[in-house]
């Protein structure tokens, strides 16, 4: 049974030939699509749509996720042996991160949604209001609190990681207290990664849908360029949520076929290019938000554009610690001439 897995695994088309490249490669855009995304997200031109906190939460939990599973795997090609199997510390540090933040990922697009799904009832109504924002910000603080207690409560048999022998080969691997309970876990895993958020954000974004082209026919009043933002946003969390949708399910759902079924008990190559195939997409979207928001919000591009320009212009500068300062041309007393004085200073030294 060893060596007919360890052939399979050979044989199956993720292999370090091209797996550990594009690990690499996922880490790092990930990376740096995630640290535009909270750059971004906290300018304060940005920090008054209230979303923004969702999504720079979101790159940080993100980060935390693809971080961790990246590093797993490189580690299983790298060295024969997973981070998480390595030791018990590693396997609850692993366990507990990785879970809870990719799941956290995902939970502050449904709360974002819900978000959305209020603002743009205010505006189909005619209520959208400086009173309305205000309201809003206090409201997201309690959502924020009440969801991060439920995460932590559902999660807590996370803290019960533990290494266990297989019998079959001798090897550690990492369970949830034992295989009892991982194959608990993966039904709580499924709620929470995938079925909850997938039933919340066809329904909000359903909604979100109907109270745009409702707003749509409003006339419009002095307020339209903020609302034009707000309608833009929402259009922009419910494509991000329909993706999303579609990418994370079916890693959950193979789980669940995993330890509830025997589907793939005799046929090892179909579960581990399975397993493979759903993982790398359902960490893919822990690496594509900041580029999915690129392309689908105008918005989002002219803040990105005048990122770039800032720190262009800052790195010129940087090059150019001395500069020339003209000053104010002025007249001598014993000539009719003007003169013109040149000096160099530090970009930050002030004119006396």
């Amino acid at each position: 049974m060893n060596s007919t897995l360890e052939e399979v695994v050979e044989e199956t088309w993720a292999n370090e030939d091209w797996m550990v490249p594009y690990l690499f490669f996922l880490l790092s855009i990930g990376t740096i699509g995630n640290s535009f995304g909270l750059i971004l997200f906290r300018l304060y031109s940005m920090r008054k749509y209230s979303c923004s906190l969702y999504f720079s939460l979101m790159a940080i939990f993100d980060e935390l996720s693809l971080i961790w599973w990246v590093t797993n795997r490189l580690t299983s090609h790298l060295t024969q042996i997973a981070l998480r199997n390595q030791s018990t510390a590693l396997c609850k540090l692993f366990v507990v991160v990785y879970y809870s933040s990719s799941q956290a990922s995902i939970g502050m697009i449904v709360l974002a949604m819900f978000d959305r799904l209020y603002t743009t009832f205010k505006i189909a109504h005619g209520y959208f209001n400086s009173l309305v924002l205000t309201r809003r910000q206090h409201f997201q603080h309690i959502c924020l609190g009440v969801y991060f207690f439920v995460l932590i409560a559902l999660n807590s048999l996370l803290f019960g990681s533990q290494l266990i022998e297989a019998p079959e080969n001798n090897e550690e691997y990492c369970v949830i207290i034992d295989p009892y309970f991982t194959r608990i876990y993966s039904i709580i895993d499924l709620c929470i990664y995938a079925l909850i958020p997938c039933i919340c954000m066809l329904v909000g974004d359903i909604l979100i849908l109907h109270y745009i082209r409702k707003s749509r026919a409003r006339v419009t009043s002095i307020s339209t360029i903020n609302k034009r933002h707000e309608t833009q946003l929402s259009i922009m969390l419910v494509i991000t949520s329909i993706v999303s949708l579609f990418i994370v399910s079916p890693y959950s759902c193979l789980n669940l076929l995993i330890n509830f079924s025997n589907i793939f008990n005799n046929d090892y190559r179909t579960l581990y290019t399975l397993n493979d195939a759903f993982g790398l997409l359902s960490t893919f979207t822990h690496a594509m938000h900041f580029y999915l928001f690129l392309m689908i919000s105008s918005t989002i591009r002219k803040q990105f554009r005048s990122i770039l320009n800032s720190a262009f212009a800052t790195c010129s500068n940087g090059r150019n610690p001395f500069r020339s300062v003209i000053i104010t041309p002025v007249k001598t007393t014993t000539s009719s001439q003007l003169t013109v004085n040149v000096v160099h200073r530090l970009p930050n030294e002030q004119m006396q």
